[in-house]
């Protein structure tokens, strides 16, 4: 006992003595505090409160957390199907909510290291050597991290043979063998190796087209099954998974903070499926949902009547497909009736009278006239319904049926409108049209089907960097393209001409050749270039669409 009171003695005489210190140096700063005050305030009344009286200021840390909910309703969100091999470029407007992409990219649709699960990449001289390097504090919802064994799984789910990814063989056709040509060197290296040069690997292997980019975790689709897997699916994404109606809605919720977006601003974002235009409007209206996609024609009221519009402009090229030309038994098979059904049409009068002027006459499909590769010298075909007449004559056409589908899209809901127009034109010069309503993707089927002799269907493509064209062209008009509706060997050459280019000088020399030789072919039926608009309330104060392919900067309408 007497040694513990003995040992508790310094301590006590210690913290007396801290105590008088402190009280010390408070009493000094409370003087200086006043004497400054004084000093610098000299016509301060005297009921001013001292400042030695006045609390201290104390700093609380504000946490910020996601808040509210967002709607979107557009006409379509591609399959629905939330997995990188079962959904395709058109629902790229949720899966970059859902998934982080294996290469970043930005809104003015450049690569961008710091958007992407890979931090750095390197291409070899002979561009067919890629390595990428990714971060090491990504993790999925299920808390698993994300690694390179989750890109290399992804990469082969997606280049599958039963993988729908719409840009799936432009990789392909740089990656064969995903398990043979992508080495895992550590579990944040790796390395893939192509088939042929490959310049714009990592462009195709980002979020910049389509889903082709998009990580999917491997351990747990292999847990709960390939196909199971989109019934609950999990990313990396800023928002993870909560419910759907497919058909009707997709509902995600916001993780508190996400390493590439920060604090969401919405805690849940809802997408709806609403095809007819005027019930879109209606909602908006009542306040049901928040944004939603708005045909040009209707758009200058809704902002009369105080809605807000925002616009791409200069967003894509519209045109209709001239499928499965390469038949014999094809209407199309003949130069000749190719360019009359492009004379036939009158480009003015559509941008005027279904557009409501906010579009021009187009060139080439795929490409809108401000895209690069292209030469702005040649122009949109004039409208010359007697010619298109005599070449349908000389040609020997004897008035086989031509079925286009017809179907409303978020790009363009003026789609039925626009079908029934262009049928006028053709009927007008002697074409036997048939029009058959339908939804996009059961005309999507038939495209990757090849059923569609003498069928038709129309499509606003995007307009994307250089890179982006080289991926849309592989697979709209190559011969082993998905989706090809040509099979013209001169077409296969120039494009894989334009492959093997690795300087942009070359790529660009060589998307004009290619270019040149589609504008001459008449290879589809060109109509216009023309800009997307949406109409929102007041819960979106600004929005940068931006210049991703299949994505109007959704991301943008919940970054903080």
């Amino acid at each position: 006992m007497t040694r513990y009171r003995l040992l508790r003695i310094p301590f006590i005489v210690a913290t007396l003595t801290a105590f008088m210190l402190i009280l010390a140096s408070a009493c000094s700063s409370s003087s200086d505090s006043v004497e400054s005050t004084s000093s610098s305030s000299s016509s301060t009344s005297a009921t001013s409160v001292p400042a030695a009286t006045a609390a201290p200021a104390t700093s609380v840390p504000v946490v910020v957390k996601p808040q509210g909910k967002l709607t979107v309703a557009l006409t379509d969100l591609g399959n629905e199907t939330p997995s990188v091999w079962q959904e395709y470029a058109f629902g790229k407007s949720y899966m970059r909510m859902l998934f982080d992409a294996f290469n970043g990219t930005n809104d003015a649709g450049e690569m961008d290291k710091g958007n992407g699960a890979s931090k750095e990449w390197s291409m070899s001289e002979d561009a067919q050597t890629w390595s990428f390097t990714l971060r090491e504090n990504i993790k999925f919802h299920n808390g698993d991290p994300l690694t390179a064994e989750d890109v290399k799984f992804s990469i082969g789910l997606m280049t599958s043979e039963d993988s729908v990814a719409s840009y799936k063989t432009k990789v392909t056709a740089s990656i064969q063998d995903a398990e043979n040509q992508i080495t895992i060197v550590s579990p944040y290296e790796i390395v893939i190796k192509t088939s042929k040069p490959a310049a714009y690997l990592n462009w195709d292997l980002s979020d910049i087209q389509g889903v082709e980019g998009l990580v999917q975790p491997k351990n747990y689709t292999e847990t709960v099954g390939i196909e199971e897997f989109a019934n609950d699916p999990i990313g990396s994404g800023p928002y993870k998974w909560v419910d759907q109606r497919k058909g009707d809605f997709m509902e995600f919720e916001a993780m508190d903070k996400h390493w590439r977006v920060g604090v969401p601003k919405f805690k849940t974002f809802i997408f709806r499926v609403i095809p007819e235009e005027s019930t879109r409007i209606a909602a908006l209206k009542a306040d049901e949902v928040d944004v939603i996609s708005v045909s040009r024609e209707r758009a200058p009221q809704l902002e009369k009547d105080g809605q807000k519009i925002f616009s791409k402009v200069g967003a894509s090229v519209l045109g209709l497909y001239f499928h499965e030309q390469y038949l014999d038994e094809s209407v199309w098979k003949d130069i000749r009736v190719r360019e009359a059904f492009n004379l036939a049409i009158n480009r003015d009068e559509l941008c005027e009278f279904v557009f409501a002027g906010q579009c021009t006459p187009a060139s080439v499909y795929p490409w809108p006239d401000i895209a690069p590769g292209t030469d702005n010298s040649l122009k949109a075909l004039p409208y010359d319904p007697e010619r298109a007449k005599a070449l349908l004559s000389d040609a020997g056409y004897d008035g086989a049926e031509v079925a286009i589908r017809s179907y409303p899209r978020a790009d363009v809901p003026e789609g039925p409108r626009f079908i029934e127009a262009v049928a006028g034109y053709l009927d007008a010069v002697g074409i036997n049209t048939k029009i058959i309503p339908t939804e996009y993707a059961s005309y999507r089927k038939e495209r990757l089907a090849h059923t569609l002799n003498n069928g038709s269907g129309y499509l606003a493509a995007p307009n994307r960097p250089l890179a982006g064209f080289q991926g849309v062209m592989r697979v709209l008009n190559h011969s082993e393209g998905a989706f090809t509706s040509t099979k013209d060997p001169e077409i296969d050459r120039l494009m894989e001409a334009w492959e093997a280019t690795i300087t942009e000088a070359d790529s660009l020399a060589a998307s004009v050749a290619l270019y040149t030789y589609m504008y001459n072919q008449f290879t589809h039926l060109t109509c216009c270039n023309m800009s997307i608009s949406y109409a929102t309330n007041d819960q979106v104060d600004s929005w940068d669409l931006g210049k991703r392919v299949w994505d109007d900067g959704f991301t943008n309408l919940y970054q903080p």
